[in-house]
């Protein structure tokens, strides 16, 4: 059959495929159409995002500043005094619940025996347990005392087992007091 010479096969390194100036060429025209879109598209991505950033910080900064003018009016001494207050009231409140449906309301006699302590005694404590009261008094007024004493003693109708108890403290009296109420308080 037919034979044909075989060349050897061989590359070249030396001559290039492409001339220098092609590959400059292709480079430019790369850069102008798809470089410069990717280009332009990189730079809105940023701006976008800078100005996301910004608009977010400006927001963050009037949401801090807000916080901040709350937490100074709730570090105000009168806003927490109000606040102390307003808890011990509710606390009274459920207390004075708790207390209205296991004990009978004393107010009444409360008001009796404190309006009956003539001014010049100084009440230092009062006990009530059921209808027996226990006071404790200062005076340096003997005479205010001895009629306070007198009064609760003839009024048979309202006291009984009326005590007092005298000790001198310097120039003061110191006086324990006490009484059980039979009659009803008006």
């Amino acid at each position: 059959m037919f034979k044909r010479k075989d060349n050897p096969k061989s590359i070249d390194f030396l001559q290039p495929v492409g001339q220098s100036e092609k590959v400059v060429q292709a480079s430019f025209d790369w850069l102008t159409t798809i470089g410069k879109t990717l280009l332009i598209a990189t730079h809105l991505i940023v701006l976008s995002a800078f100005v996301f950033r910004l608009l977010k910080d400006g927001r963050n900064n009037d949401l801090t500043k807000k916080i901040n003018d709350q937490v100074k009016v709730l570090e105000n001494d009168t806003w927490k005094r109000s606040v102390i207050k307003y808890e011990n009231l509710q606390s009274l409140l459920k207390d004075i619940k708790v207390v209205k449906g296991e004990q009978e309301a004393n107010s009444k006699l409360i008001a009796e025996i404190l309006d009956g302590v003539p001014y010049t005694l100084d009440i230092e404590s009062i006990s009530i347990k059921g209808k027996k009261i226990s006071m404790s008094l200062r005076t340096v007024d003997f005479t205010a005392l001895k009629n306070y004493e007198d009064s609760l003693k003839s009024n048979e109708d309202y006291y009984k087992d009326v005590k007092f108890n005298i000790q001198k403290k310097g120039d003061e009296l110191q006086v324990s007091i006490s009484f059980e109420v039979i009659g009803e308080i008006k």
